[in-house]
């Protein structure tokens, strides 16, 4: 045979072998591949197609699926409270009247508290059944009134029109002998020398009988309404007027914080929240705090400037 005709010859040969080699490593229709898969291929399985499954890969084989990160979950606004709502802002005063009571249980830190109403319409709470309340207890209702002719004030003869709202529960206070709304403020003595103020004492519920007391300072503002609110009993409604706060006397139960023993004398700031529980519905949720600087001298109380606490 020539030369030119080996070399087409074997050409030729060449080239069938491939095309046979193409031919058996093509699947049939519907069939998988021995060979193996990129590391994607088991992932897209999972997730629903609708090709047949593989057979079973060894473990060295199975990929490394990597989770989904979860979402950050996007905060749900407050409901803005409805503008034809004469709702109350009830604020804490400074703490005022501050004296060390000595005895042979320790000393005792005591203090008046004020809780006063600039809002627009009286903290009112009327005792009920219409809610649950641990035993010797029982529910309060918030009475909001509603502006009839829209000018924003509270004129008792003509807002007759409420919303009402569930705001925790009553008891009878065996030391005062009548009824409170519980949790009405809580206390907390802080040392303020630390980075972070360091709690010193706390009281976390106080209840308060919610009455007019006094009209509240001229600082604040002055409204024309009259005291409405004095009762305790066990059915009585009670409550703050606008213009008005109820004071709590430094000698009355619950007016005091404890003292450590080894309570070195220093700066204290000496905290009071209302509502610390959240119960009621108020204009606005950003003033119930207050701080009252104070020096204590073994069994004296100092005025301390006001800069040391925030």
């Amino acid at each position: 045979m020539g030369r030119g005709r080996q070399v087409k010859w074997g050409y030729a040969v060449a080239v069938g072998a491939l095309m046979i080699g193409l031919v058996f490593s093509i699947p049939a229709p519907g069939a998988v591949s021995a060979v193996a898969a990129p590391a994607a291929f088991p992932t897209l399985m999972a997730l629903g197609g609708t090709e047949t499954p593989s057979p079973a890969p060894s473990p060295t084989d199975t990929p490394t699926v990597t989770p989904t990160p979860t979402p950050t979950p996007t905060l749900t606004p407050t409901p803005t409270l409805d503008k034809r709502l004469l709702a109350p802002d009830v604020i804490p005063l400074r703490a005022s009247q501050l004296w060390v009571q000595t005895s042979r249980g320790g000393r005792k830190l005591r203090f008046t508290s004020s809780l006063a109403n600039i809002g627009l319409g009286p903290l009112e709470v009327r005792p009920n059944k219409n809610h649950p309340c641990p035993p010797g207890e029982h529910n309060s209702t918030q009475i909001i009134y509603r502006d009839a002719n829209g000018n924003g004030r509270y004129e008792s003869l003509r807002e007759t029109a409420v919303s009402r709202h569930r705001a925790g529960c009553m008891v009878y206070h065996r030391y005062h002998e009548h009824w409170h709304f519980k949790a009405s403020a809580r206390y907390t003595l802080l040392d303020p020398s630390a980075e972070e103020p360091v709690v010193v004492s706390t009281r976390r519920k106080v209840s308060f009988c919610l009455r007019d007391s006094s009209r509240v300072p001229d600082r604040l503002g002055r409204w024309p309404s009259g005291d409405a609110y004095g009762a305790c009993s066990r059915w009585a409604p009670q409550g703050i007027s606008v213009g008005w706060m109820d004071v709590y006397q430094n000698f009355l139960a619950g007016q005091s914080l404890r003292l450590p023993k080894k309570l070195n004398n220093g700066i204290y700031c000496l905290r009071t929240v209302v509502d610390p529980l959240d119960q009621l519905t108020e204009t606005d949720n950003d003033n119930n705090r207050s701080v009252r600087a104070l020096a204590i001298r073994g069994d004296r109380v100092v005025a301390s400037r006001q800069r040391h606490c925030r």
